[in-house]
């Protein structure tokens, strides 16, 4: 007679005390009912009510004489029932009459039903003992009916094509419910590509069911998603209390109904999709959280002509007020860069920052706080930036390896997710949460996902908001889940991001001051105040320079106020042609840097147009150290100046290209190494092992060195693949077109959609590459060759050339005509 809990379909039902309870509830309630009938002045047909009792209470014990029949009941059993039933029904409507006459209000109308029901009660408990067979009866068609569903389950899946695949749970979810499969034949990666068919044998909507794969090889999960959250409107949180980047921040909303969470300390994002997907509106979501946080700055590459930051500097920069009244004085996000030049000293002193901070750390990495607030880079729009722009890749490529653990976090959005998008393959690798968005073909998935190429369909988003996202906090081995990221306005007739800005403008922490210290050397201090660094700011809302003062701190770590006004004019007597203040070159050499150039350069520093204690009448600075200062740099001026007059002549002289003749001397010897090594081969490190032996006091040439001298070489080829020995090989002759028509072979199967993959990697990307391939494909370096050779014959790439690329014969926008062609061959 026992039964689980969660089993219970209807749990008051068979309660030995429940039931009572809950009878002698109802009654009370139908009592309740008659008197307020009364009460309202309503008259009640008592010889009715007495006759249809008594009727009641016959027609119930008859009934229950009848049902509790059959020839395998009890005799004795019957009538105890049949009586039971006849006592409690006619004590019901005993006191149904009663109220009905007098009122159930009373307290011994109440208590009469609580004596009743104590009563009765353990008769109940016999009655239930002795119809155990017929409740046991019920429990199993109740079974039945809750696994029946489960079974139908195992049904499709045969019915779709897997075999051996059992239902053995079924869990309610937030967005659906989840089912335990229990795997004998087919295994995890064979039911991957059945989940369209079952969607289809099951009748729900594209896209509902998810796969995902259990601890254990034998076991999975498939998620069934009755709620569609793609399509559902994700509010933002309304709260405007301060957080901490120490805790997950909540960007919206999984396809399972739980939150998309991102524990943004030591994790660098990485955000793709096409125009109009999103991305701005999932940037403008982070920076609300981000500006939150008591112990987070905030920086911003927004190569997009600053439009995602100036909505959250638009309150400082036009004086607005926040509720209390007060003046907002500071931007929100504490520095902005719009052009190469500003990115790159933003990346630098980013990277500085990462370095003085490891310096002082105990071990370990830091814990963001106030006082020492985390530094969150993000990057919008940085493709020609990352693609062109070499003095911006190095220190950001540097910045992000050693930022995480010195509390400094990169988020880059792109439009793709290729390298060149990126900065390469350096920065991609060291991405900890990736967010996907919808693209117009499946293909940009293995850019996106490439280690979920088959599980990710971004070109079936159904639109703006919608992601797939893969986190640290998500099993390694799950694939991206689906989601939908939260709503914020961003319309230009809008200012919901700017009144969000008045609520956080006090929340956000200052920059230490070390961290300070390190990035005045890159123009930290002046990137307000510089009229041409924020002329862009200005100009956007028709400005000379912001309504209020911006509060930064200084290099010696106190506080100054900076105004964003012109630079004050320099001091009479110190302007002219050679002089500090600026100039004009002889000739056609440009114009002369100012005075402050050279102080700046050579140590001397300025004093402030409007100092504290100047204007208060305290001390005035050291004149002498001033005049010092302005000597050498007018010494220095005057050197340049006669220098730059007397070698004229040589600036103006065209300049003959270089030729870089310079080789190393032991370059020839490695690659005769690789000559001699034969059909074996040889490895770099045997080279340089060799090297040092013959050698013994020259210093041995760096595995990068050896590594170009090999790539220059085309008759240097690995063909076991990347980390195999080097080989030199005879037959580096191009493939003629009799051998690729030899080469020629069927494809059908698993073969052909592997070649169809192959096709759209090398045509989309433009790059005829077998190492490509054997990466992006997982396959071995025979099978990518192969890949090739097979598209060399149908003249889909050129002819093979040694080490080099082939030449990919198809544009990307001919791959529907191509992939027609290739699957109606004979």
């Amino acid at each position: 007679m026992s039964r689980s809990k969660d089993r219970e379909v209807t749990p008051w039902v068979h309660g030995v005390f429940s039931t009572p309870l809950f009878t002698s509830g109802v009654i009370y309630l139908g009592g309740v009912g008659l008197g307020t009938v009364e009460d309202l002045g309503h008259t009640v047909p008592l010889e009715l009510l007495g006759l249809g009792s008594v009727g009641g209470v016959v027609a119930a014990a008859a009934a229950r004489y009848v049902r509790t029949g059959g020839p395998e009941a009890s005799r004795k059993a019957r009538w105890f029932h049949t009586a039971f039933t006849g006592v409690w029904t006619g004590a019901a409507a005993a006191w149904l009459n009663y109220t009905a006459h007098g009122t159930p209000w009373t307290l011994a109308s109440a208590a009469a039903v609580g004596a009743v029901t104590v009563c009765l009660a353990p008769f109940y408990g016999v009655d239930r003992y002795l119809r155990a067979p017929e409740i046991a009866k019920m429990w199993q068609r109740e079974e039945a009916s809750m696994a029946r569903p489960l079974t139908d389950w195992a049904d499709m899946f045969t019915a779709a094509g897997a075999r051996g695949v059992s239902v053995t749970k079924r869990d309610k979810a937030h967005n659906g419910f989840t089912l335990t499969l229990r795997l004998t034949e087919t295994d995890y990666e064979g039911l991957q590509p059945l989940l369209k068919k079952l969607e289809m044998k099951a009748g729900v909507r594209p896209g509902a069911l998810t796969l995902k794969p259990g601890e254990m090889a034998d076991e999975a999960f498939l998620s069934v998603s009755t709620r569609n959250v793609l399509a559902e409107l994700v509010e933002l949180d309304e709260g405007h209390h301060p957080i901490t980047i120490n805790e997950p921040l909540t960007l919206g909303m999984l396809e399972s109904g739980e939150p998309i969470e991102l524990l943004m300390r030591q994790n660098s994002v990485f955000i793709a999709g096409k125009k109009g997907s999103g991305k701005s509106v999932l940037l403008h979501v982070l920076i609300s959280l981000l500006t939150r946080c008591i112990d987070a700055v905030v920086w911003m590459v927004d190569m997009a002509g600053g439009n995602t930051a100036k909505r959250w500097i638009r309150p400082w920069v036009e004086g607005w007020k926040d509720k209390d009244g007060k003046v907002i004085d500071r931007p929100l996000i504490d520095w902005v860069a719009i052009t190469e030049d500003e990115a790159v000293r933003m990346y630098n002193a980013a990277h500085d920052i990462a370095d003085e901070r490891a310096k002082t750390m105990r071990g370990g990495k830091i814990v963001p706080e106030r006082r020492r607030p985390a530094i969150i880079l993000i990057t919008e729009e940085g493709s020609d930036l990352m693609a062109w722009s070499p003095a911006a890749v190095k220190p950001k490529t540097r910045g992000i390896k050693k930022g995480r653990k010195a509390a400094i976090d990169y988020v880059d959005v792109a439009q793709r997710g290729t390298g060149p998008n990126t900065g390469g393959g350096e920065i991609e690798s060291q991405y900890d949460t990736v967010i996907g968005l919808k693209f117009p073909r499946r293909g940009e998935g293995q850019y996106v996902f490439p280690d979920f190429y088959h599980q990710v369909n971004l070109a079936a988003l159904p639109g703006n908001g919608a992601c797939y996202c893969k986190t640290p906090q998500m099993p390694a081995m799950d694939p991206p889940a689906k989601g939908r990221i939260a709503f914020v306005n961003d319309d230009e007739d809008r200012d919901d991001i700017e009144q969000m800005a008045v609520e956080r403008w006090e929340i956000r922490p200052d920059l230490d001051d070390e961290a300070v210290a390190v990035a005045c050397k890159w123009g930290y201090e002046d990137r307000w105040s510089d009229p041409e660094r924020m002329g862009w700011l200005l100009d956007a809302y028709g400005l000379h320079r912001p309504a209020v003062a911006a509060t930064a701190r200084s290099s010696a770590g106190g506080t100054a106020t900076i105004q964003s006004a012109p630079p004050a004019a320099p001091p009479t007597g110190l302007s002219g042609n050679g002089g500090p203040g600026g100039g004009s070159l002889p000739g056609n050499l440009g114009d002369l840097p100012s005075a402050q150039d050279y102080l700046s350069k050579y140590g001397g520093q300025q004093p402030p147009a409007e100092s504290p204690s100047a204007s208060a009448g305290g001390p005035p600075a050291d004149d002498a150290e001033i005049e010092a200062a302005v000597a050498r740099a007018v010494a220095e001026a005057e050197r340049i100046t006669a220098q730059a007059a007397q070698n004229k002549e040589k600036f103006d002289k065209p300049k003959e290209p270089e030729t870089r003749t310079r080789q190393h001397p032991r370059r020839d010897e490695v690659i005769a190494m690789v000559r001699d090594a034969g059909p074996a081969g040889t490895t770099i490190e045997d080279c340089r092992t060799e090297l040092a032996a013959r050698y013994p006091d020259e210093k041995v040439p760096s595995r990068q060195a050896i590594t170009t001298w090999f790539a220059s070489v085309k008759d240097i080829v690995q063909p076991g693949g990347p980390k195999t020995p080097y080989v030199w090989r005879d037959d580096a002759a191009p493939v003629t077109e009799e051998e690729a028509e030899d080469d020629l072979d069927t494809l059908e199967g698993e073969d052909l959609d592997l070649f169809l993959h192959a096709v759209e990697l090398v045509v989309s990307t433009q790059f005829g590459s077998a190492s490509m391939l054997q990466r992006k494909l997982r396959v071995g370096f025979a099978k990518a060759l192969w890949l090739m050779d097979q598209m060399t014959a149908r003249d889909i790439v050129g002819a093979r050339d040694g080490s080099k690329a082939r030449d990919v014969l198809y544009r990307p926008s001919d791959l529907d005509d191509l992939f027609h062609q290739l699957k109606n061959e004979d």
